[in-house]
């Protein structure tokens, strides 16, 4: 019962914040001429006042819990608390307070008449902080000035238990864990580390050691760790801006992107933490090298006496953020197709996935399922993809059902139309159609590729009957176009070719001589002061096809 009511007597006490506090200066028992701001809030100190009158009967009864609290308190918070008495009737003077205190053996200050205690009690004595039910009344201000008025319990040291409890709440710091981007980080263990002991908490987001005892009068050392996903918030993207800012394409503006970046935790960003971060995403390795949370202290973690230290959490790989990425309903689709056929058992084949119309990729990652008592896949090559080797694949072990794959190089690579992007070399071990043997698994690593523009596409997979496959002798890329166009074209023998560009009104608006080789060609056209319209493309006087310039 007694604890339900010290509860309910600080709940009540924590609506009397409300208001501020009003500054006085008085001169205590002790001839010391003390202001409320300059000398104790502005200081950072708590202070506890105590409306008595010295042959109060009340006032005397509380007078050795009073004292104890007053003892316990400045052990408990040096430098941080001061009590306060101060007399309600004009008769005590200060000569009084002081024979008052000598008698009780108090030591805290106190004030009488002629030290200006009635004219610092007034806003109490008035009503403006609430009914003034005579004394002792104990009031609490707090170091910004707001104001807990008559703390009250059901006796004597229930009384100095609500106070004590008001002032640990007063001294309360909290401290925050939060993540780059302003949001909480949840479940993280906090430790403070003594010369001979360590405290652990854990906590979501917001922590505080004012409430642990043993950290009291001492100093120690603040550290945070968290247990999580290594891939919690680390995509394909963020390997594409690591690799960009070792290009010198874009370079890290923040100082915590050097944390997340360094996934080898060697205090370096090099091309090994992108090496690192595609293990992980591939599945080749389970965990970083170090702790996937790296917390960094906004200040000093060395501290004391219940204060802490705002924390910066970094999750390693993590450049872009976990809520950066776009809603799955705004993303494009890109497809790749390949050529559908019947395999016999036995059989060797070449799988090529392409493109249908020009690509323009940064990253891609993807990864295959498939029956391994169905099929082999005995290599992966990709060689239109810079520095495609076998560290952005992990080919499946014996009895695996998927091979991973992720490629990424920070600057632009281009796949002109049927370009193979990526080709399989697989062996039938049953008779059966491609299009049943092989598949996406999207739920392992969603098949995804990051454009020019670094906007994420997802990629599907097209499956075509082989003579449908064939490629087509010419494409137009971009279309519609502004001002710039390529073209492509897949010549029967070496020639000179005349490329034109007419308006629907016959007029040609660009002519150039182009010499082709046999086989795949491409080149640029470029239309200056163009009146945007369709127009017609074409090579040596045939039709090669149209496009619309905007």
């Amino acid at each position: 019962m007694n604890k339900i009511f010290t509860l309910l007597m600080l709940l009540c006490s924590l609506a009397g914040f409300a208001q501020t506090a009003p500054d006085f200066t008085v001169t205590n028992s002790d001839g010391q001429t003390k202001s409320l701001y300059a000398d104790y809030l502005n200081q950072g100190k708590v202070v506890v006042i105590e409306a008595f009158f010295t042959t109060c009967p009340p006032c005397n009864a509380h007078a050795p819990f009073w004292q104890a609290l007053y003892q316990s308190q400045l052990a408990a918070h040096p430098g941080q608390v001061e009590f306060i008495m101060l007399s309600t009737l004009q008769t005590d003077n200060n000569a009084k307070v002081a024979q008052y205190k000598a008698s009780k053996n108090l030591t805290m200050p106190g004030v009488g008449s002629t030290g200006g205690s009635i004219t610092a009690l007034q806003p109490y004595l008035s009503g403006q902080f609430g009914d003034f039910l005579g004394t002792p009344t104990f009031i609490l201000i707090d170091t910004d000035g707001s104001v807990v008025f008559d703390i009250r319990g059901p006796g004597e040291q229930a009384t100095m238990n609500v106070i004590a409890q008001n002032i640990a709440l007063a001294l309360t710091e909290n401290c925050t864990i939060q993540s780059p981007f302003g949001n909480a980080i949840p479940n993280v263990q906090v430790s403070a580390t003594t010369a001979s002991m360590t405290a652990n908490i854990t906590v979501d987001g917001v922590y505080t050691f004012s409430n642990v005892p043993q950290l009291q009068n001492t100093a120690y050392t603040i550290s945070a760790a968290k247990d999580t996903d290594p891939l919690q918030g680390f995509t394909t993207f963020d390997l594409v801006k690591i690799s960009q800012h070792i290009l010198g394409l874009d370079t890290f503006t923040q100082a915590w992107q050097y944390v997340a970046a360094d996934m080898n935790c060697n205090d370096l960003v090099t091309t090994f933490d992108i090496v690192v971060g595609r293990k992980l995403i591939l599945g080749i390795e389970a965990n970083f090298p170090c702790a996937p949370w790296q917390f960094i202290p906004l200040g000093s973690p060395q501290q004391s006496n219940g204060s802490c230290v705002d924390l910066m959490g970094v999750h390693l790989g993590d450049i872009t953020g976990p809520y950066l990425a776009p809603p799955a309903d705004e993303r494009s689709t890109f497809s790749l197709f390949a050529a559908d056929r019947e395999l016999n058992a036995g059989e060797q084949y070449t799988l090529d996935f392409t493109a249908k119309d020009w690509l323009a990729i940064q990253s891609l990652q993807l990864d295959l399922e498939f029956d391994p008592n169905v099929l082999k896949i005995n290599s992966i090559n990709a060689p239109q993809l810079p520095g495609f080797d076998a560290t952005c694949f992990r080919m499946p072990a014996d009895g695996e059902r998927h091979l991973p794959i992720l490629w990424l190089d920070g600057a632009t690579t281009r796949f002109r139309p049927d370009q193979p992007v990526i080709s399989l070399t697989i062996t039938a071990l049953q008779s059966g159609k491609l299009s049943d043997l092989l598949h996406l698994r999207p739920e392992t690593l969603p098949a995804e590729i990051y454009d020019e523009d670094l906007q994420l596409w997802d990629v599907d997979l097209q499956w075509q009957q082989i003579e449908q496959s064939q490629q087509s002798t010419s494409h137009i890329f971009p279309n519609p176009a502004k001002n710039m166009f390529q073209v492509y074209f897949d010549s029967p023998e070496a020639m000179d070719a005349r490329l034109q560009v007419i308006d629907l009104q016959g007029k040609v608006v660009l002519e150039k001589n182009v010499p082709f080789s046999k086989g795949e060609n491409w080149t640029e056209l470029r239309l200056e002061n163009s009146t945007p319209a369709l127009h017609i493309v074409k090579v040596n006087g045939r039709y090669l096809g149209r496009v619309l310039v905007l």
